[in-house]
């Protein structure tokens, strides 16, 4: 497997995943793009990525494959299906595919649609993110999309080599604290979009992010579920989660996620807001250890088993301004 030390440095609106093929011309004359071979792909694919690790190169049967895979999984509109509609089989510019990915998912950033990009590159060519969450998440999605789809035994066993490659990624302690340190300067770049801002926030740990209390099921609609804090500011969000997580017990530094932001003026009912955020979490089955129980804590009952992507579905729903600050995720 072969480094890149670049740093990181994604381009936003340039995607990185192509069309898995082209056709060639046709009767009445007009003209395709050739068809590309999958390391001609992987090379378009490397363009836009300055930090990665190269795993195994998929051939092209085991490419075709995985991209059939990957087409069915569009047809069922799972999060992944839905970033290789976008990102690959839509009839769209390359360079506006990231926005219209980001888009579909009612996203002010681009976070979590480059997020699913990194995905695609792992899965269609063995291209690996020097992220211990991300390589983490990928390889469990690997796992999910094995699970649900037949594949010969020469991509299955290239699939699970590429899978220990990113788990081996994802327990580096050097890039795990690389990774701490881009999350907090993620943080202060938020900083000035959250001031004077009301609304939900929503952080937890470096451990929960790493081992998931609820692993996805076969359904990728249903993704991995860890613990998180749901909590509601009226104004200061990153001053309120620093009350909550700088005591001398906390294990370690969080990381907060997101920031969902109201548009209402602040003499209105704001802390309905929470409330509607805490009852879907409740009726979803994502309450946490302390919710309902007779020995519920100060502040703990405010704890859930759940994802962002569930959580970004609420603030859709409730119409909520979505801020990514920290993406490890989909």
């Amino acid at each position: 497997m072969s480094t890149d030390s670049a740093q990181e440095g994604e381009a936003p609106n340039r995607a990185s995943s192509i069309p898995a093929n082209s056709t060639p011309a046709q009767a009445d004359g007009t003209h395709n793009p050739p068809v590309l071979s999958r390391a001609e792909l992987r090379t378009r694919a490397l363009e836009s990525r300055s930090s990665y690790e190269l795993g195994e190169l998929p051939s092209e049967e085991a490419g075709t494959e995985i991209d059939d895979a990957l087409r069915l999984e569009s047809q069922n509109d799972s999060s992944i299906g839905i970033a290789y509609k976008f990102l690959v089989l839509e009839d769209i510019p390359d360079n506006e595919r990231i926005n219209a990915l980001r888009e579909s998912f009612g996203h002010t950033g681009p976070g979590t649609a480059n997020g699913l990009r990194q995905h695609l590159d792992a899965i269609r060519f063995g291209i690996f993110p020097q992220g211990t969450s991300m390589a983490r998440q990928i390889a469990a999605r690997i796992k999910s999309i094995m699970r649900r789809h037949e594949f010969s035994d020469s991509t299955f066993a290239l699939l699970q080599q590429n899978i220990a490659a990113l788990e081996k990624i994802a327990s580096d302690i050097n890039l795990f604290e690389d990774e701490q340190i881009k999350a907090e300067a993620a943080e202060k770049y938020a900083d000035d979009k959250l001031k004077g801002r009301s609304g939900v926030y929503v952080f937890t740990y470096p451990h929960y992010m790493r081992h998931p209390t609820h692993e996805s099921a076969e359904s990728e609609k249903m993704p991995d579920r860890t613990l998180m804090k749901v909590g509601f500011s009226n104004s200061g969000i990153l001053k309120r989660v620093n009350q909550e997580t700088r005591a001398t017990g906390v294990p370690e530094h969080r990381r907060i996620l997101r920031a969902y932001l109201t548009v209402i003026d602040k003499t209105s009912s704001s802390k309905e807001i929470e409330r509607q955020f805490h009852r879907l979490l409740d009726t979803a089955g994502h309450a946490g250890p302390k919710r309902g129980s007779t020995e519920r804590q100060m502040g703990g009952n405010e704890w859930f088993y759940t994802s962002v992507e569930f959580l970004d579905a609420i603030a859709e729903t409730l119409k909520l301004e979505i801020i990514e600050i920290d993406a490890p995720e989909l």
